[in-house]
């Protein structure tokens, strides 16, 4: 079938209007769960301590009638502490963008502003969980702090002689690492994971799953475990499947995280020194474990 001759069609028309929707659409993963259940506090320097202590173990106490009391040595406290971390976003508006209409926002220096500072929050929450070790720093290398994944090295369960190298998590490993932290006085409440270790977990075959006859409903999941050392939210999480898909991180009480702000974020519209605005976004923060025995990992685990 052929056009009719000198049919105008709309292809070799010029001056169409463009069809776009008055939307942008962004659904890049926003998942800050560790730096929204943690407190805050303040910091009064780059180098942020507290005092960590211990009870003795029990022993047996059994004293002679009518003996004179002898003063046991008493233990200090230990200080420890982290560095911290100064994060920014920069981000550059042409005078002429700003008035300019656009598709989806009324104002491009707005909506830049929101996006950064998103991006901004991202960044925080992988300091505190990625970063392995604090850094003093110096007049070439910035400072960081120690995250989780640092932190929780004292009850960690690796694959090894019990399990092999990279094992495939399973109950059994899992209940030895909430054992550790049990045994330490901890209160295991929260697995944070990425999506392979979740499939694991969801596929322990001894779990009994409480689901509604009328639900009607093929659950595969598992997003609560009860176990007998606690009641753990299983919580899936982005940049854990990203960087550290091979550690599961098992957290007790969250009173014992804190964010320590030197700065808390704030933007600052920097001088005009052209045809255009600049802005930067900057904050400044630390993790503070107060215990870290109340918390663990597993860790080398297999991840396919």
């Amino acid at each position: 079938m052929t056009v009719p001759t000198n049919t105008y069609v709309s292809y070799a028309t010029e001056g169409i209007k463009e069809d776009v929707i008055d939307v942008i659409t962004n659904i890049s993963p926003l998942d800050t769960w560790f730096t929204s259940n943690t407190g805050s506090t303040r910091a009064i320097q780059s180098y942020h301590e507290w005092q960590t202590d211990d009870l003795a173990a029990a022993a047996s106490n059994a004293q002679i009638e009518g003996d004179d009391a002898d003063a046991s040595a008493a233990t200090a406290t230990t200080k420890t502490g982290n560095y911290t971390q100064i994060l920014r976003k920069v981000f550059q508006i042409a005078d002429s963008n700003e008035m300019m209409d656009s598709y989806g926002r009324d104002s491009e220096v707005n909506y830049q502003k929101a996006k950064h500072m998103k991006e901004l929050a991202k960044d925080i929450e992988y300091a505190l969980i990625v970063n392995t070790a604090s850094c003093v720093g110096s007049s070439g290398a910035a400072r960081t702090p120690k995250g989780l994944d640092g932190w929780t090295s004292d009850n960690c369960v690796y694959g090894g002689a019990s399990f092999g190298a990279s094992p495939t998590l399973s109950e059994p490993i899992l209940n030895d690492a909430l054992q550790e932290i049990w045994a330490d006085g901890g209160k295991p409440q929260h697995v944070l994971c990425g999506a392979h270790q979740k499939r694991q977990i969801d596929g322990f075959s001894t779990n009994t799953r409480d689901i509604a006859a009328e639900a009607r409903t093929l659950v595969g999941a598992v997003d609560v475990f009860k176990s007998s050392f606690g009641v753990l939210q299983i919580r899936l999480h982005h940049q854990i499947n990203t960087s550290l898909d091979e550690t599961v991180f098992i957290l007790g009480d969250m009173d014992l995280w804190k964010k320590a702000w030197l700065r808390p974020p704030k933007t600052t519209e920097l001088a005009k020194t052209g045809d255009s605005r600049k802005f930067m976004m900057v904050t400044e923060v630390t993790l503070e474990s107060r215990q870290e025995k109340g918390s663990g990992k597993i860790d080398g685990l297999a991840t396919s």
